[in-house]
């Protein structure tokens, strides 16, 4: 047995010469065709340049932004967001930026949250002293201590003339455990309230709870105040502009919602900037977005 399983084993199977043959050029074939396929990528970039260069003349205009932001001094973001689509474009939207007074709008939004569930009134009065004085912007800092402020005429100064005063007294009021909570509330992910840093995409987000809240007072005291030269100069004349500007030595920002036939959020924030130069490419801007959407609110439905 033995013997007879060595004989198997060793046994020589014949050639088959024909069927050897046929392998080769099966083997050619296939190694022809995994050649040419991964050569193929090389034959396609204007296919796809075309796609992307389509895609930014009949969609979002992100290619004339980032153009026109590539030649402006200092750090730039924007963020457009659509409400009746709930989908939105930008560049630089999660760049983490200084806030300015951009987050005196989530100090309005806790002061009215807390009128609405009775630890405030409209009519509450507070004194002002000498240490609650902050320079920059606003009449309250030049009113002698001791001069009696109501909440309501608090945040009207907050609101209209972007007072600093106004919203260092509130943001105290409101405390600053309740701030953190209502900036997550209004879902600012990436938003310090203690360092005064957010994103466009943050600040894009806080405008759309606002607009679904529907707060009538927030939205009144949010248009109309004393800064109407930025995103107001880029839309046409009598067009509702719900926003809150930011501003510092080399900040130049504004952010709110613009009540076209299609309502759309628009956020733009800098630091870094040359204000002569941001004063003119904001309303630049709002200009160029403005004409997309307005294009988009044209056409047929």
């Amino acid at each position: 047995m033995a013997n007879l399983v060595r004989q198997v084993n060793l046994k020589r199977m014949p050639v088959n010469r024909k069927l050897i043959g046929w392998v080769f050029v099966v083997t050619g074939i296939i190694s022809g065709w995994l050649w040419w396929r991964e050569q193929k990528p090389e034959l396609e970039p204007l296919k796809i340049s075309y796609q992307i260069e389509r895609k930014e003349i009949a969609g979002e205009p992100v290619a004339q932004i980032r153009s026109r932001l590539n030649s402006a001094q200092g750090n730039w973001a924007v963020a457009v967001y659509r409400l009746d689509e709930k989908k939105g474009y930008g560049v630089g939207d999660s760049k983490v930026l200084p806030a300015a007074s951009i987050m005196k709008v989530p100090i309005l939004a806790a002061v009215f949250r807390k009128l609405e569930i009775g630890d405030l009134k409209l009519e509450d009065t507070y004194a002002l002293k000498d240490a609650d004085k902050q320079s920059g912007s606003g009449p309250i800092e030049f009113m002698n201590a001791g001069a009696k402020l109501t909440v309501k005429q608090l945040v009207t100064y907050m609101a209209k003339n972007s007072d600093n005063t106004a919203a260092y007294v509130l943001a105290n009021m409101v405390g600053r455990r309740e701030m953190e909570i209502e900036i997550e509330r209004l879902g600012m992910k990436n938003t310090d309230f203690g360092e005064n840093t957010t994103t466009a995409e943050d600040v894009a987000a806080m405008w759309q709870k606002i607009y679904e809240e529907k707060n009538q007072q927030t939205l009144d005291l949010l248009q109309g105040s004393i800064y109407e030269e930025r995103i107001p100069a880029g839309v046409p004349d009598g067009t509702r502009v719900i926003h809150k500007v930011g501003t510092d030595l080399d900040i130049w920002s504004d952010a709110g919602i613009v009540m076209a036939e299609k309502p759309f959020i628009l956020v733009i924030m800098n630091e870094g900037v040359d204000i002569d130069r941001a004063k003119k490419l904001v309303p630049e801007l709002t200009k160029l977005i403005w004409d997309f959407e307005a294009e988009r609110n044209a056409k047929p439905q």
